[in-house]
Order: structure tokens, then sequence, then C-alpha cells
């Protein structure tokens, strides 16, 4: 079990090595313009997200932020004390929090989050999942707006949208990595966690399979 985590750990170091570097390969080429724009746009997502979240659960991004980067040490503390981490993995992991290369979210357990904002689990999932049904239903209303789909395709997409029940937190990819955890603060698969921004992600209703595909598609 230990040395499928280090495994896995040293997986998504390299993951995010092969990010940087390709993301220094386009500034340098100069052809990155879309390439920027996306990100620009995924980055706008993700903060509208985070801001969502914080007013569901009555406090301030900043205050969240500050609350799963904690989290995120205290759950890399307990794998150290619970020798499941080694010294240099956990300096590794806690280094990649300081230098912004990881996530907090990453390694941070919804227990943990709740715990540092004074509330429930339950409550911060929610808070979540709140936000991202939101977010999904403002893609598709952008969408609309933009002649992208019909009022008819619209209609249909929030309703499956209304439907269905989102993940709560550490939701926006399958599965988490190491010290990751699902929507319901269970330890995450071996996924690398890139996946679609907040809000994005799959419900996981399962009878909502038939239209939001097509709300991942839309931005």
């Amino acid at each position: 079990m230990r040395r499928t985590k280090v495994r896995m750990l040293f997986a998504s170091i390299a993951v995010l090595a092969l990010m940087v570097g390709v993301g220094s390969a386009i500034a340098a080429n100069g052809s990155g313009g879309k390439d920027l724009t996306q990100a620009a746009a995924r980055i706008s997502a993700r903060t509208s997200f985070e801001t969502a979240v914080a007013k569901n659960l009555d406090t301030t991004s900043a205050k969240l932020r500050a609350a799963v980067k904690a989290a995120a040490k205290a759950n890399i503390a307990a794998q150290l004390a619970a020798d499941t981490i080694t010294a240099d993995e956990g300096e590794i992991l806690n280094d990649a929090l300081v230098e912004g290369t990881a996530p907090a979210m990453r390694f941070a357990t919804a227990e943990g989050v709740a715990k540092e904002l004074g509330t429930t689990t339950a409550k911060l999932n929610a808070a979540f999942s709140s936000a991202a049904k939101a977010q999904a239903t403002a893609r598709v209303d952008k969408a609309l707006k933009d002649a992208k789909i019909t009022e008819a395709q619209a209609t249909a997409m929030k309703a499956k949208i209304a439907d269905s029940t989102f993940p709560g937190f550490g939701a926006g990819g399958q599965g988490h990595g190491p010290g990751g955890h699902d929507g319901h603060g269970r330890p995450g698969g071996g996924g690398m966690g890139f996946g679609p921004p907040p809000g994005a992600a799959l419900p996981t209703d399962s009878s909502s399979s038939g239209a939001m595909p097509a709300v991942l598609a839309l931005a």
C-alpha cells in the first residue's frame, strides 16, 4: 500500500513538471495565445466558483483558501505521524503547498476543511455541490446566449442539472491522488485531479448521463 502511494506521489510530481514544461514551451514560441485565453477562462471560473462556495458557507474566499491549506498541512502531518509517507515525501508535499506548485485541495480532507471553518462535513459538501450546480446552470445560460444551443436544449439540460446531485468537496477530476478525497471526504482514486474545473464535473446521478456531457463541451 505504501509503495503504491509513493508511486502515485511521484507520478503526480512528474505530471506537474510536465505541465510546467509545456507551459514554458508555449510561452517561448509565442503560439500560446489561445491557450492563455482558455487558462484565463478557467481561472476566472474557479475564482467565481470559490466565491460561491464561500458565500454558501457564510465566509470569505480568503478564509476558505486558508482553511483548505491548513487542512492540507494537517493531513500531511497526520500521514507522517501514521508513517504512511516518509519524511522526504512530507517535505516535498509541504514545499509544494508553500510554492503553490500543487493545489492545497489535493491534500486536504473534507473533514479537515470543515473543522478549520467551524462547520460540518455535510455543510461543506453541500456548499460545494450547490456552487457546482449553479455554475453548470450558468454555463448553459451562456451557451444559449452565445447561440451555441437552442432554447429547447437549454431547458432540457437545466432540467437534468436541477434533478442531479453534484459532488461535494474535492470534485474536479476523476480521483485525487495521494491525500485526495472524493466529494464525501473518502479517499479518492488514482487519478491526478487535473480534470474539468469545479462546476464542470458530471453529477453523481446516473440518470443525468444523457444531457450532462453536452454541458462539459460548452466552455
